[in-house]
């Protein structure tokens, strides 16, 4: 069962207070379910430093009008608080900060994410699946955001393509996944075309 928008953002900050992990769940998506830590929240996404198990991952920026549920995140995780806690902590790797105004757009937040990152992955999420582009930011317009795809084989393409920002579901950067391209991908070429999508 669906929460309200005010119990979802209230078990949101909360979390981001304690600094406890929460899972987020998002009903009838692809990525329906993320667990980690709330690093930041705006009027319309969220962040979270994401858990890979008990490991910290990538940072994940979700829209907060697609979720729908927000739990502890030992649950999440299929683990006890306690162990959870103890295990993250032990691991040696600090959360993430990630600042923004409470008011940021989505050029705002893949801006403040083009700073921080080489490769940045875009999702444009449906009930009927997910479109995930990991590339390289070109141009962050009003309407559009340009990107330079690289495949999962490290091989990249030579045009960007421009996606409808309003169209962007979900937008991640750092990570094992993410982070094996950027040092293992082939060099980029230079960009060819621009195709609107």
């Amino acid at each position: 069962m669906a929460q309200s928008r005010s119990k979802i953002v209230r078990r949101l900050t909360r979390a981001q207070q304690e600094q406890a992990p929460v899972t987020v769940r998002r009903n009838r998506l692809d990525c329906h379910k993320d667990t980690g830590f709330v690093l930041a929240l705006t009027d319309d996404w969220v962040v979270l430093h994401a858990l890979d198990g008990v490991y910290l991952d990538d940072v994940v920026l979700l829209r907060l009008d697609l979720v729908t549920k927000v739990g502890p995140g030992w649950d999440g995780a299929g683990f006890g608080e306690s162990y959870l806690r103890r295990a993250v902590a032990g691991s040696g790797v600090p959360l993430e900060s990630f600042e923004c105004p409470a008011d940021a757009s989505v050029s705002d937040l893949l801006r403040i994410v083009d700073q921080r990152a080489q490769l940045v992955g875009v999702h444009l999420e449906s009930p009927d699946g997910d479109w995930i582009n990991v590339g390289t930011i070109h141009r962050i317009g009003t309407k559009r955001l340009d990107l330079q795809f690289i495949g999962r084989d490290g091989v990249w393409v030579d045009f960007v393509e421009a996606w409808r920002l309003r169209d962007i579901t979900r937008i991640e950067f750092g990570g094992r996944y993410i982070g094996a391209l950027e040092r293992f991908g082939d060099p980029i070429p230079p960009v060819t075309e621009r195709r609107k999508r």
